[in-house]
């Protein structure tokens, strides 16, 4: 088992996790510190846990929205939906599609 200690808004947390995640939890925790800041920022009087429950929800918020990124991006992708104009979209005709409607464009 490896130790990490992170800083969250100044104060260091020791942190236990495998061997070789060191990094990938420094990375996690400058993207929470980077959050937590600017919440400090907007929200002055907050006391600590108050941040650190705001940052997360705030995190969870992102992960949420890109979740429902992804799911669109496969929905688009296997089930191809009608676009206005009877143009198919799937990631990988979205490029000549475009390029046709600026054709149609161009000629108008």
């Amino acid at each position: 088992m490896a130790s990490v200690t992170v800083k969250i808004n100044g104060r260091p947390y020791p942190i236990i996790c495998d061997d070789g995640e060191e990094d990938h939890l420094l990375y996690l925790s400058e993207y929470v510190d980077k959050k937590v800041k600017e919440l400090s920022g907007m929200a002055g009087s907050a006391n600590e846990a108050q941040l650190l429950l705001m940052a997360s929800l705030l995190i969870a918020d992102d992960l949420s929205q890109a979740y429902e990124t992804i799911d669109e991006l496969r929905e688009g992708k296997d089930g191809a939906k009608d676009a206005p104009g009877g143009l198919s979209i799937d990631g990988e005709n979205l490029a000549k599609q475009l390029e046709a409607i600026a054709d149609r464009l161009e000629k108008a």
